[in-house]
């Protein structure tokens, strides 16, 4: 039995550009939805087995839509029965290039267009062209290109549509002019998903949900752990939480597999500082480029160059340690008390503590603390 694949319809459309893309020798049967939930309760539901969507666009940002239902549920909300998310996962993605074409009926000439019709990204997509090359005709926003054309071929006036030129024919179409879209490397990129995850050994990226505090540094916090083990980040998107004023919830693509050991080790630590990341799929990368290829198993040199980078990561931050150490030193220059042997005992049982839940030496993370209290206390004493 053919697997069923749907995507946001009607036919026509760059999306259903992307399902022809992604299905070559694939034997699937394609169906086109109205809208992009459609899609999503279809693949939830299993009523076809995968969906094509799009994600974002090189031009004009990210399809919110989309986004959003990948988020729905996330994070659950402690106390609610109601909780629910789509149990979905992305298993690749597709990047196509998009390039607009003015499709009018026979007979209809540039200057005779009184109205151009096309979806809201395409339109966007061509502001610029469409400024200078028709001032003063109106715009209309249609739900695809593909009803813009429809919408253009059944109209008895002279109005144009924004579409690919490919759909012309089917509608008896003339094309007046090509590739209008004001920059050239127009790019939409398109997502697959499914209730099933797909294996993936080579070029792998990872698209991951994080919920982050709404306090200083917590983005921060979340981001260092991927910085620290040198983990690439392709993407990071933001989208209100819809809880409340200033709760963001984060779309973040990394480089490679979410069973990589650093990346699990990443994500195991983000759990200690916020609620665990959910991870939407780990999928073939459309790009070829990334210059790297998952590895489950890590070499030796990939775990020296790992350590190099803590190593550079450890070293910045006592530069900024040392600067903030500075500024302490103007405070207690007008008191005339730098040394503070109190806090200094403080500092060290809570760091040992916390060293050894990091599975680190507590005796060794005291003697390092204890070499740089002094350095630091040497420091501003000097600016006294």
């Amino acid at each position: 039995m053919n697997k069923k694949i749907g995507y946001l319809g009607p036919c026509g459309t760059f999306c259903e550009s992307a399902v022809q893309q992604y299905s070559k020798e694939k034997n699937y049967q394609s169906l086109a939805f109205q809208t992009i939930e459609a899609v999503f309760s279809s693949v939830d539901s299993g009523e076809i087995d995968l969906g094509v969507l799009p994600m974002e666009n090189s031009c004009e940002g990210a399809v919110n839509q989309t986004f959003d239902l990948l988020a729905y549920g996330y994070p659950p909300v402690s106390g609610r029965e109601d909780n629910c998310s789509y149990d979905i996962k992305i298993i690749g993605e597709i990047i196509l290039p998009v390039k607009h074409s003015i499709l009018v009926r026979p007979g209809i000439k540039l200057e005779d267009i009184n109205c151009i019709i096309s979806h809201p990204q395409a339109l966007a997509q061509c502001r610029e062209y469409l400024t200078e090359s028709f001032p003063q005709v109106e715009l209309v926003e249609a739900s695809s290109t593909a009803e813009a054309v429809r919408q253009v071929a059944q109209a008895t006036k002279p109005w144009a549509a924004i579409a690919m030129s490919g759909v012309a024919v089917k509608y008896g179409l003339n094309v007046l002019e090509h590739e209008i879209n004001d920059y050239l490397n127009n790019e939409t990129r398109f997502i697959v998903i499914s209730k099933k995850e797909q294996e993936c050994n080579i070029e792998c990226k990872t698209s991951l949900l994080i919920n982050v505090a709404n306090q200083p540094g917590a983005l921060y916090q979340v981001l260092k752990e991927f910085s620290l083990r040198g983990i690439n980040l392709t993407k990071i998107e933001s989208r209100p939480a819809k809880t409340k004023m200033g709760e963001y919830l984060f779309f973040i693509d990394i480089d490679g597999h979410y069973l990589e050991p650093k990346i699990s080790d990443a994500l195991n630590e983000i759990k200690t500082i916020t609620q665990p990341a959910k991870v939407l799929g780990s999928y073939p990368a459309a790009s070829q480029n990334t210059g790297r290829k998952s590895e489950f198993t890590p070499s030796l040199q990939n775990l020296r160059q790992e350590v190099d980078v803590l190593d550079e990561q450890i070293i910045e931050m006592l530069g900024r340690r040392t600067r903030i150490v500075k500024r302490i030193g103007d405070f207690k220059a007008s008191i005339g008390e730098v040394h503070d042997p109190k806090r200094e005992e403080w500092i060290l049982e809570k760091l040992s503590s916390v060293a050894e839940q990091k599975g680190f030496s507590p005796t060794v993370t005291k003697d390092i603390y204890k070499t740089l209290f002094e350095h630091f206390v040497a420091l501003q004493r000097g600016q006294a």
